[in-house]
């Protein structure tokens, strides 16, 4: 079997064996990294968290943390009013 890539309708470009394990190394780095992004951007954001509390204290606590940091300050997002008919 002849290890041919395709490229439009008319040309076709042949492929080394070596390329080819290339690119499957490249494809498997690549599918590794996809699936740890997520799982490192959960972990920064429980250490922000984490940090957080620390400072200001628990979220909607009475209880402050270090003195002069403070939870405070709301961002509303855009609201759609519905009306009944």
């Amino acid at each position: 079997m002849k290890n041919v890539i395709r490229i439009g309708s008319k040309r076709k470009l042949k492929v080394t064996p070596r390329e080819m394990a290339l690119t499957s190394t490249l494809n498997s780095r690549v599918e590794l990294i996809q699936a740890l992004i997520p799982i490192g951007l959960s972990a920064v954001a429980e250490e922000l968290k984490r940090e957080v509390e620390q400072l200001a204290g628990i979220k909607h606590s009475r209880q402050r943390g270090v003195p002069g940091h403070y939870r405070w300050g709301v961002k509303r997002g855009p609201f759609i009013y519905l009306t009944r008919n």
